[in-house]
């Protein structure tokens, strides 16, 4: 029997698009908390959207190079689940946080990349693309070889430039614990495509991935 593929929506804004997500089988939410993204939800937003989904959900805040005692506050007052960090983030900083409820996004580019990566102390790491303008949302596939090494070594999300249209492949040559995805599933940057979604996971089940 394979393994449940996870699948995260992220870059949510509307209290619509995160309940459209759940319904169509969502494992987790994922809030961007980096004012540069164009899928920024400010933390006061954030907590009155996060108030109205069900307590069974998942919730990841996306952060970015941001001090530790605000990510400590805002996943307390916005009843965040996970801690993603998507910045230049040491491992030796990323420790004083809880491990168990920390991801770690990272852009694998050479086998160095990948070394430094597999050692992070994260519950799961995000493999991701990027370019010099932008973290992460770039629409930009990652090096699924380079994040089929990492997969073999911890467990993963594979983000960068999934959609239905790749996600099966994606799944298929890498093998991660889950898919992530935020522009593959949009109708422009921070307000979602309901039937890209429902698309989506309709292929992930026919695949027989979920």
């Amino acid at each position: 029997m394979k393994p449940y593929l996870k699948v995260k929506i992220c870059g949510l804004t509307r209290l619509e698009d995160a309940l459209a997500a759940l319904d169509a089988g969502a494992d987790y939410l994922g809030f961007i908390l980096y004012a540069g993204s164009p899928r920024y939800i400010d933390p006061d937003r954030l907590r009155r959207l996060t108030a109205q989904l069900p307590e069974r959900c998942r919730k990841v805040g996306v952060f970015v190079n941001a001090d530790a005692a605000f990510i400590r506050q805002t996943m307390t007052a916005c009843r965040l689940d996970i801690a993603q960090l998507h910045g230049e983030e040491t491992a030796a900083w990323a420790a004083e946080l809880e491990p168990t409820r920390t991801w770690k996004a990272f852009h694998l580019r050479t086998p160095a990349d990948l070394a430094r990566a597999t050692d992070f102390p994260a519950a799961m790491l995000v493999i991701d693309s990027s370019t010099p303008q932008a973290r992460g949302g770039t629409g930009i596939r990652c090096d699924w070889q380079l994040a089929a090494a990492a997969a073999r070594q911890r467990p993963i999300m594979l983000a960068g430039g999934i959609d239905p249209d790749n996600a099966v492949a994606a799944a298929r040559a890498v093998n991660p614990c889950g898919l992530d995805l935020a522009g593959g599933v949009e109708a422009v940057p921070g307000i979602k495509d309901h039937n890209r979604i429902q698309e989506l996971f309709y292929r992930l089940q026919q695949a027989e991935l979920r």
